[in-house]
């Protein structure tokens, strides 16, 4: 349907658009700045995020941008990825770090068409790391899927304003052309953390800590939990279901404590 020659989109694909956010951590060229602002604004996206931008977001950044300045304008800044990540309900890190580990990586269009429309009524966020190295393996830890670009050559290695087009236009194109309808009561990211804090303190009483690496542990079970598109009363319902497995956990070490003494008093019996 079009009006005056533009595409008229409905309300639930413009809300879901606005529920996306690029984030860029410590761009070093104001030009890539720019250009990923122009692509945005061009893809009908406007939520830019900067995380220690190593570059001014001045005069060459805003003609690189064109009328994508105004994403400039409203962009928000942040010391860390980490002091970010638990604003977000599904974190994606792009990288090209692990060619080895291709059954970890997911594509642009997968993305698109097949992960984001679960995450419809939730803050999503994509993230880009600096030009020379890219997201650190501390920063991609925090991101609950890893994204990369396929490319034609084994140099694989993208420039940041190239990515953040490809992947806008992937998520453009794709999502224009599905039934975009809000979920369901998803919970916020703050109840997400409250449940890994919950989690961890299970764990860590329980007699799991001696057979696992509990940090390891917890940085998959993250990753499960992020992925899994929990709404309140899942939430609720685990936290219900991980008290009842602290008092197990508590009955049984009382019980190990008392058996001792129970069969020595039968044998001197």
């Amino acid at each position: 349907m079009t009006q005056q020659g533009k595409i008229c989109l409905n309300e639930n694909l413009m809300w879901f658009w606005k529920s996306i956010y690029f984030i860029l951590v410590r761009t070093h060229f104001a030009s890539n700045l720019g250009a990923a602002a122009r692509v945005m604004k061009n893809m009908g996206f406007g939520n830019l995020v900067l995380v220690q931008p190593q570059c001014e977001v001045g005069i060459e950044a805003r003609a690189l941008a064109m009328k994508g300045a105004e994403v400039l304008d409203q962009a928000c800044y942040c010391s860390s990825l980490e002091a970010l990540s638990s604003t977000f309900n599904l974190l994606i890190g792009t990288t090209a770090r692990f060619e080895s580990q291709k059954h970890l990586l997911i594509t642009p269009r997968k993305l698109a068409g097949e992960i984001l429309p679960r995450y419809s009524s939730g803050k999503i966020g994509i993230v880009f790391g600096p030009e020379d190295n890219g997201l650190s393996r501390d920063e991609l830890k925090l991101c609950h899927w890893w994204l990369e670009i396929p490319t034609g050559s084994n140099y694989a290695v993208l420039n940041l304003a190239q990515a953040v087009a490809i992947i806008a236009y992937e998520l453009h194109q794709t999502t224009r052309e599905q039934n975009i309808t809000p979920a369901l009561d998803i919970a916020s990211p703050e109840e997400f953390k409250r449940l890994l804090v919950h989690i961890r303190e299970t764990i860590e009483k329980s007699p799991l800590t001696r057979r696992f690496i509990v940090k390891r542990l917890l940085w998959r079970l993250q990753k499960i939990v992020g992925r899994a598109q929990l709404e309140k009363q899942d939430v609720n319902m685990l936290h219900g279901l991980l008290t009842e497995l602290e008092k197990f956990c508590q009955e049984g070490s009382v019980n190990r404590e008392i058996a001792p003494s129970t069969n020595s008093n039968s044998e001197e019996n």
